[in-house]
């Protein structure tokens, strides 16, 4: 018999590869058992032949002894040799005359004798040859699903590098620099207190509050896009679309200044959404108006069938050519305005946690046009199963 070796192949940086020799199964079955079942195959077949002899001709019988030796190959070369030897032994003995001895009569036998022995060697190479290359394959296979999962995490790491390096790089620059204004402005007004005007003063107190805010809108970004990212799922409930405006607007009061805003919400449109959440879409849509482009700013909405569409449109330059393709990634910025392109990257998270969609454009006449599309689930078959959420009502 021809054990089977094998050889696994180990490096410091790579996980362990499976080959294997040419040579039989490693768990092949217990070889008592294997030629037992060779020896009762032929038990078996010599007494079938038995009872079909006065039917059947001699080469009728060799067949079935050759099929006692092809089952017998499935265990391995040694079952099919002891199962050809045994063919040829029972049927010289049983069928070929003079019977029920092992004298032969005609040299003829001897010829078929030859074959039934040739035979039985020759399937069980060819048996053999074909469960090594199944095993071969199934090895290969798995060493091929093993490889693909190393790519997967190779490339899960490298980006997962990349983009920390993206946000270490980017955050920590958007960070220090209002750190250094709130800074310098706390330590001047600690300082020099007695030295400065009233005015200055002022002004040293509204560059602490400026950049503090925009702290503030920097770690709630960050903080937002990490939570919908994890797998957050959305407190809905049915929330009238002029309240969502109002309460944007609101907490942007000292960033529009005195920019003017134009309003075209219908006061009866309401959608189901998570309010918290989608304030901070609408928060994150007026301040990039603000950054990159120009007054007047237009917020509107309307519904479109079972779509509700939201648009925030302003008038400056519009969406750059060569930042459009990328303009909801992370860390992707429309202009030299200061921010950690963060923004637009928290919107489209929002959005399609929603099952919503956002998109961009240039608008007709200049500027920048964003449109965020979200179901209405409005149904007209069985009930919403939505209907039931609350519906908060406007402020007034």
């Amino acid at each position: 018999m021809v054990r089977l070796e094998c050889v696994v192949a180990t490096t410091e940086t790579a996980e362990p590869v499976e080959r294997v020799a040419d040579a039989e199964p490693a768990h092949e079955p217990h070889r008592v058992f294997a030629y037992g079942s060779a020896v009762a195959a032929v038990a078996l077949v010599t007494a079938i032949g038995l009872v079909l002899f006065p039917y059947a001709e001699l080469p009728d019988i060799t067949m079935l002894y050759l099929v006692a030796i092809m089952l017998a190959s499935l265990s391995g070369r040694g079952p099919s040799v002891v199962a050809a030897s045994l063919s040829v032994a029972a049927y010289d003995f049983c069928f070929v005359p003079p019977r029920f001895t092992l004298v032969v009569a005609e040299a003829s036998h001897l010829f078929t004798f030859a074959v039934m022995f040739g035979a039985g060697l020759a399937i069980s190479t060819l048996t053999g040859r074909l469960r090594r290359q199944e095993r071969d394959a199934a090895i290969r296979e798995r060493n091929t699903i093993r490889y693909a999962e190393q790519a997967r995490e190779a490339a899960l790491r490298a980006r997962t590098e990349e983009l920390r390096s993206s946000l270490l790089s980017t955050v920590s620059h958007d960070l220090r620099t209002p750190l250094a204004v709130i800074t310098g402005a706390a330590t001047t007004l600690r300082d020099d207190a007695d030295r400065l005007t009233p005015a200055a003063r002022d002004e040293l107190l509204s560059s602490i509050v400026d950049d503090a805010r925009r702290l503030e809108r920097i770690l709630g970004n960050l903080l937002q896009l990490t939570r919908v990212e994890s797998g957050l799922v959305a407190n809905r409930e049915w929330v009238p679309v002029e309240e969502l405006v109002g309460a944007a607007l609101t907490r942007l009061e000292d960033t529009l200044g005195d920019r003017t805003v134009v309003l075209d919400v219908p006061a009866e449109l309401v959608m189901p959404v998570d309010p918290v959440l989608f304030e901070q879409v609408l928060i994150n849509l007026v301040d990039n108006a603000v950054k990159h482009g120009a007054p007047p700013i237009e917020i509107s909405a309307r519904r479109e069938g079972g779509t509700i569409e939201l648009a925030v449109r302003d008038h400056g330059p519009g969406i750059p050519v060569d930042a459009a393709p990328r303009l909801f990634d992370k860390f992707v910025r429309a202009s030299t305005a200061p921010g950690a392109g963060l923004g637009l990257a928290v919107v489209r998270a929002i959005v399609e946690a929603h099952g919503g969609t956002v998109a961009a454009a240039d608008a007709p006449g200049g500027g920048a046009r964003f449109v965020v599309r979200m179901p209405a689930r409005q149904h007209t078959g069985p009930p919403d199963p939505l209907a039931t959420l609350p519906v908060r009502e406007a402020a007034p």
